[in-house]
């Protein structure tokens, strides 16, 4: 039996009114591409899977100084500082495993200008092959703001240092040069103008000046809200000063946290707080810090993570400078606790605070 004729060409009709509509929106859709990809008020570049730049957008051209044709030539490794072009590789592999990654990285314009960006990568299929975009943000204002908060935090640790030396100075120094007094009669056995029994009264009552001075002096160096309402409560209103600046999210977790006697290893903990913060925003570039803090049975657990980008944990626990870990190491030591540090390049860090409880602090 043959086919009808005009069904058959019916069915042509539309098959190509299909095929025409189908490449006007291909069409519609490219020239829209297009568009976006030119006039966005990021930098856009599209790149094979080795880092070669297949197409910018001319906001890339404008914000590094070059023309398309030099950077159609180039790769990421080229427009990247020292101290990031080591990452493209990692960063390409990762993109590579997730489908996507959010990172912070630094440009070099051609006049040599440092263009701190965020980098928003993903893969994608172009012209029948994988490729990677890359939208990158221009984040100078951000990290001006996070500069201006590690300033102040410093400069105010640094007033805190100068105004406990004074304290030392001024308040306990003349008690203890008295008491080296007395105590040199008693070695000398030299009792001419004062008895025995007056030197040994005036060393006692010079002791508990001296004891009521430095509890006068270390109620000034720890907040009054550590004392009164604990290491929850000084770590939540802390937090709420970092996330009020907007530079950095800090997410606090303290409902599984039950100690209520105020004691030395609170303190300490929350000195720790403050300096791995501290660390995150000068040195890690991280977005987002969770802070948790737990007890269970006769220990105190604080969990602390950020998704900055991450160190060599062996080769920083060897300097006696630089992120300063081993300040905060041999602090939770003199409480008989350990702390673990995990991290690698690009992936963040979480540090593991563990501290057993006496009984009292239970």
């Amino acid at each position: 039996m043959v086919p009808n004729k005009d069904k058959l060409a019916d069915n042509k009709e539309n098959l190509l009114e299909k095929l025409v509509s189908t490449e006007e929106a291909l069409l519609s859709s490219e020239k829209k591409f297009k568009f976006l990809f030119d006039y966005s008020s990021d930098e856009i570049f599209l790149a094979d899977l080795n880092g070669k730049f297949i197409e910018v957008n001319k906001r890339a051209c404008e914000s590094l100084g070059y023309t398309w044709d030099e950077l159609i030539k180039m790769r990421f490794t080229d427009i990247k500082t020292p101290k990031y072009r080591q990452m493209v590789s990692h960063n390409i592999k990762k993109i590579l495993e997730n489908g996507k990654l959010t990172y912070e990285s630094e440009h070099l314009t051609k006049t040599g200008t440092l263009l701190p960006v965020e980098m928003k990568s993903r893969i994608i299929t172009y012209n029948n092959q994988k490729a990677i975009i890359s939208v990158s943000r221009n984040i100078a204002e951000r990290k001006a703001i996070e500069q201006k908060m590690l300033s102040i935090i410093i400069e105010t640790e640094e007033k805190e240092r100068k105004r406990f030396a004074s304290d030392l100075h001024d308040e306990l120094g003349p008690i203890l040069s008295t008491l080296k007094l007395y105590t040199d009669l008693l070695k000398k056995d030299e009792f001419n103008r004062v008895s025995k029994e007056e030197v040994l009264k005036s060393i006692d009552e010079l002791s508990e000046i001296a004891i009521k001075s430095v509890k006068e002096i270390a109620a000034k160096i720890a907040p009054n809200i550590l004392y009164d309402f604990g290491l929850a409560s000084a770590v939540h209103e802390f937090c709420k000063f970092i996330n009020e600046t907007g530079v950095i999210n800090i997410q606090v977790k303290t409902d599984k946290y039950k100690v209520k006697t105020r004691s030395l290893i609170e303190t300490v903990l929350y000195q720790s707080i403050k300096e791995l913060i501290n660390n995150t925003v000068k040195h890690a570039s991280a977005e987002n810090i969770t802070i948790e803090l737990r007890s269970t049975g006769n220990q105190v657990i604080l969990y602390y993570r950020d998704d900055g980008i991450g160190f060599d944990v062996k080769k920083q626990l060897e300097l006696s400078i630089g992120l300063g870990l081993n300040n905060i190491v041999n602090k939770i030591r003199t409480i008989k606790g350990a702390c673990d540090f995990h991290s690698k390049t690009g992936e963040g860090m979480l540090v593991v605070i563990t501290v057993k409880l006496d009984g009292e602090e239970k």
